[in-house]
């Protein structure tokens, strides 16, 4: 089932673009967008903002998938603009203070970044459904319960298992408020305009705007596809994401109503890591001489190439893996789970090291992990598709697609993802939550360096992390709190060693309520990383001191550029922004070179902060 699309009463009680109050619950935040950033602003929700006042009294609740009773999504995003744009599901979070009059409400539903982007700049604005039966089923702790951490209790909380309250549930049943990117709203209009445009083998456009064939749809899907509505791109083992159109400025390709004067707060910066699956001793898992990991790095050109289906053999990857699987006289198979395009960390990870300026020198028609990817070809179903992705490659190797963070790495009922596919690769944005289902030393999952430097420590090895040792490529498990000093976290991402990793931007109105209440979950997020859940680092200087020597914040950016095909002014009319265009594909900087270049010329490198 798609969904429905008839609204609630409630929805249309409190579906207003600001502050919902219904039944004596007050709506604080309802997010929507980054899978990558699902888990760590429900912590900033529950644990920083909730739970953090004395005398609260907060819960919390969480589901994905649909109500089995009656065959509904849990929860969903609803874009009006036309009858054909199917609802979009998500994995839902909400927290609620029973301990205010009214109750305070906070809410994230994980989609795609650029679904995410579309929900919330379609106008008029999407609104949140949830489904009914939440109000007496018990949540199915999506977010694990080891990094929400109760302040006033000093303990980590599970969800509830009685439900929703009603008045919680219907205030939260409105328009969304804020959209949660992993990339800045011109990168994210510039990817929906390739997802839609004709095929090219180049990968400039992805074809999923002009393809009429078998692998467009999938029962119960069925749409006139066009240049603003294009086919479902669907997952290997599930789930769907629909690529539709929308503005940024202007006007609404489906309404032509006046685009929204929107505003980026900047929230900090997460890495993306490679990551395997370690469980065939005689694949990617074998021991080196030392009896570590032999894959332990992975360069940009061998990553370009391994999920562009050029590569397929174990061997293929690193020298150090090479030489274990030689001496054991092994060379198996691999298996890329390639993201769908309309993710953001898809989007992050393909113009950082599949698409960059070195790859599209050296291989211009295939600088792409959608390299190969046309729905125009034939193709039979679980064999060689492009659409669910299952295509072979060299040696018995085969492409496949995961649609969402979760079904990344902990696939889809127990099928696929890293924790499940063994000799498979992936990559997602990392988080404590993110990689807990294949971390730590019992999990199925190891991490890898990229072009030899390390996404989460200084440098690969054995490490502690919150008081617990770890062996080289294990991936931390978080019991919150997670600390770290400040200015301490992820180091390579800090120096601008690391060339793999996006600044997390929260998408909110340019005035009003909504802006008031994101900047609040931003700020406490950052406040509180270090103590709470430390997996990203803070865009801004957190140090109470005022003096810095504590959290400095981030001090490196990517170069700013307008985007091919992206029109309008780039701050949307807000001549007080401090950042424009995109950067997903720009070069990493210091602020001590921008600085520096601005000394020398009396110009800068972008203007990034005030």
């Amino acid at each position: 089932m798609r969904g429905t699309k008839a609204l609630f009463a409630a929805v249309v009680l409190a579906a207003i673009v600001g502050l919902a109050s219904v039944a004596n619950a007050q709506v604080q935040f309802v997010g929507v967008g980054s899978s990558a950033m699902f888990n760590s602003i429900s912590a900033a929700a529950f644990t920083d903002l909730c739970s953090s006042r004395a005398g609260s009294d907060c819960r919390h609740w969480s589901a994905s998938g649909k109500n089995s009773a009656d065959n509904q999504n849990w929860a969903q995003g609803v874009d009006t603009r036309n009858s054909s744009i199917p609802p979009e599901a998500g994995t839902f979070f909400i927290a609620w203070d029973n301990n205010t009059s009214p109750i305070k409400v906070w809410s994230y539903l994980s989609v795609d970044t650029i679904v995410g982007q579309r929900l919330f700049f379609a106008v008029p604005r999407a609104t949140q459904q949830i489904d009914s039966g939440a109000l007496t089923t018990g949540g199915q702790n999506k977010v694990p319960s080891v990094i929400l951490l109760n302040r006033q209790k000093g303990t980590t909380q599970a969800d509830e298992t009685t439900g929703i309250p009603q008045a919680v549930l219907s205030a939260a049943q409105t328009a969304f408020t804020a959209a949660i990117s992993d990339v800045r709203p011109e990168d994210a209009k510039f990817e929906v305009n390739r997802i839609l445009a004709p095929f090219n083998v180049s990968g400039a456009g992805l074809g999923y705007g002009t393809a009429a064939n078998a692998t467009c749809f999938q029962a119960p899907d069925s749409w006139t596809v066009s240049a603003n509505l294009g086919c479902p791109i669907y997952g290997t083992q599930g789930g769907r994401s629909v690529p539709v159109q929308y503005a940024i400025t202007g006007t609404d390709q489906f309404t032509g109503l006046k685009a929204w004067k929107y505003k980026t707060i900047e929230v900090g910066a997460e890495p993306i890591m490679f990551v395997f699956n370690s469980t065939n001793a005689n694949g990617l898992g074998a021991l080196g001489p030392d009896g570590n990991p032999a894959f332990k790095n992975l360069s940009r050109f061998a990553a370009a190439l391994a999920f562009n289906g050029t590569l397929g053999r174990a061997q293929d990857l690193d020298p150090s893996l090479t030489a274990a699987l030689q001496g054991i006289g092994s060379n198996p198979p691999f298996f890329p789970i390639l993201r769908e395009p309309l993710s953001g960390t898809m989007t992050t990870t393909e113009f950082n090291v599949f698409r960059t300026t070195e790859t599209l020198k050296e291989i211009p028609k295939s600088a792409s992990q959608e390299t190969g990817v046309d729905l125009g070809n034939a193709c039979a179903l679980g064999s060689n598709c492009p659409d669910p992705l299952f295509l072979p490659g060299p040696g018995g190797s085969v492409r496949q697609r995961a649609i969402g963070t979760g079904a990344e790495i902990g696939g889809v009922s127990g099928a696929g993802g890293v924790k499940n596919l063994a000799d498979s690769i992936g990559y997602t944005f990392f988080s404590f939550g993110n990689v807990n289902p294949i971390g730590g030393s019992a999990g199925h999952g190891r991490y890898l360096t990229l072009d030899g430097v390390d996404p989460i420590n200084q440098a690969y090895g054995t490490y502690v992390s919150d008081g617990v040792t770890y062996g080289p490529g294990q991936m931390p498990v978080c019991v919150a709190p997670c600390t770290a000093p400040g200015g301490t976290s992820l180091p390579n991402v800090r120096n601008g060693s690391y060339g793999a990793w996006s600044i997390i931007r929260a998408v909110t109105d340019a005035t009003g309520v909504n802006l008031t209440n994101t900047q609040t979950l931003v700020t406490a997020a950052q406040n509180e990383v270090n103590s709470t859940t430390a997996d990203f680092v803070p865009f801004i200087c957190t140090d109470t001191t005022g003096l810095c020597t504590g959290e400095t914040g981030l001090h490196v950016f990517h170069s700013h550029f307008t985007p091919t095909g992206v029109a309008g002014a780039p701050h949307n009319g807000n001549t007080t922004a401090t950042e424009a265009g995109g950067d997903v594909h720009g070069a990493v900087f210091t602020d001590q070179a921008d600085l520096d270049y601005h000394a020398d010329t009396g110009l800068e490198l972008v203007k990034l902060r005030q």
